[in-house]
């Protein structure tokens, strides 16, 4: 999959995003937000030059924060701290018992937001 593939993907899953918090469904927002920073993520990486068949969560987190963090310094460090919490936030939305609050969801699809546009900024999309 190329950059501009992988980054549409994030694009729609923020769509998706908007829509679920639009109608109170805060757990797909928050489930929608973490694969729209995961497909952001695949996005950028394949832009430098590094790419999977298939990215394992912790593996993508890892090879983000090294590739696009620290050695080419293109994103600053809370991009790495987003794609944590994103998961976390989406296991909770998924396994928890309890349903995502409107204040959490807002703030993933925020954070979420941004990532997919420093992006898109690094990559001329």
């Amino acid at each position: 999959m190329v950059v501009a593939e992988s980054v549409g993907k994030a694009k729609g899953f923020l769509n998706g995003a908007r829509a679920a918090l639009n109608v109170g469904e805060g757990d797909s927002c928050a489930c929608l937000c973490y694969h729209a920073v995961f497909w952001a993520a695949i996005g950028i990486l394949a832009f430098v030059g590094v790419r999977r068949v298939r990215w394992k969560h912790d593996e993508l987190r890892q090879v983000f924060g090294l590739e696009c963090i620290k050695k080419r310094r293109l994103c600053p460090p809370e991009l790495g701290e987003w794609i944590k919490e994103l998961y976390f936030l989406r296991s909770d939305a998924v396994y928890g018992t309890e349903s995502m609050t409107e204040k959490k969801a807002e703030r993933a699809l925020r954070k979420a937001t941004a990532f997919v546009q420093k992006v898109e900024e690094v990559c001329r999309l």
